[in-house]
């Protein structure tokens, strides 16, 4: 296994070959074949454009023997925090004694929500991603999924206009572009609702930075997209894992980030303020995590 100073200098290991890096979509439950999971649930939650795919694959590579479960698609619940909340907790109930015991992960774009069903400890990791950067490209993942009939607007008009209205009539379609990662943590255990969706921080900002802060610093083992090899190297130090780093996918339609205009680049940043902060935190505790490892 390569060394945490390995990671932090940027030298990843042996990659396998390019995996098939399938299931993303998918909420992913893994079972122990072999004996009763003595160690901490691993709870994946992949937030969408965040490198959650690659991270997914390295856990794979690093579980017991384990079956897997495909559970339903809960897509259409994504923005509907109370009923997913439900649903996890509902299927946790349902697991009978002895297949509670063996659960040793789960993975999805939704897994945050199992958390607060758990009756035992669990490793909850997550990265999330600068957020102008996130931002376009998931706009163009989107874009290039559209028919041409329906084209998705432009990431201007997005932004123009009242936000507040829009994000209140068309919630399902426009979350993603206001603040989305922080909503993804919060919303597991606040009603999000009430985050508004201001160009810069809301007249509540101080309760939204504290409710986030106290979720980074202790229920989330947080990392950064754009050092995923340091992270890669905190879980193989913490886990005894195999460190390696996936392929990355890329967007071959998607423009460099260069090309985006300062102005828009500005008006990005203004409606993700918090995720803004988000990613800070999230950059400053990897480091520190970083440094007290090689201590």
């Amino acid at each position: 296994m390569s060394s945490l100073s390995d990671f932090v200098r940027g030298q990843a290991p042996d990659a396998e070959p390019k995996p098939a890096l399938k299931r993303s979509a998918a909420t992913e439950a893994f079972v122990r074949t072999d004996r009763p999971h003595d160690g901490q649930l691993v709870v994946v939650y992949h937030i969408q454009k965040t490198a959650g795919t690659a991270l997914r694959h390295v856990v794979r590579a690093n579980l017991p023997p384990a079956e897997v479960e495909i559970l339903p698609n809960l897509r259409s619940l994504r923005h509907s925090p109370g009923e997913l909340l439900h649903w996890y907790a509902d299927w946790y109930d349902s697991l009978d004694a002895g297949r509670k015991a063996r659960l040793c992960c789960v993975m999805s774009h939704l897994a945050g929500y199992l958390l607060p069903a758990l009756d035992r400890r669990a490793e909850a990791l997550v990265l999330v991603r600068e957020p102008v950067d996130r931002t376009v490209s998931y706009y163009h993942v989107k874009r290039r999924r559209r028919a041409p009939s329906r084209p998705f607007a432009p990431l201007e008009q997005i932004y123009a206009g009242d936000p507040s209205e829009r994000l209140g009539s068309r919630r399902d379609s426009w979350e993603q572009f206001f603040n989305w990662q922080s909503r993804c943590l919060l919303s597991v255990f606040h009603d999000v609702s009430e985050l508004p969706a201001t160009a810069g921080p809301s007249p509540d900002a101080d309760l939204w930075r504290a409710r986030l802060r106290r979720v980074v610093d202790e229920v989330f083992l947080v990392g950064v997209q754009d050092r995923f090899p340091e992270y890669v190297g905190l879980l193989a130090h913490r886990f005894g894992w195999k460190a390696f780093v996936p392929q990355s996918k890329v967007n071959p339609e998607r423009p460099p980030l260069s090309d985006v205009s300062p102005e828009l680049r500005e008006t990005i940043l203004a409606h993700n303020w918090l995720d803004a902060e988000l990613y800070e935190l999230c950059r400053q505790a990897q480091a520190r995590r970083a440094e007290e490892a090689g201590r």
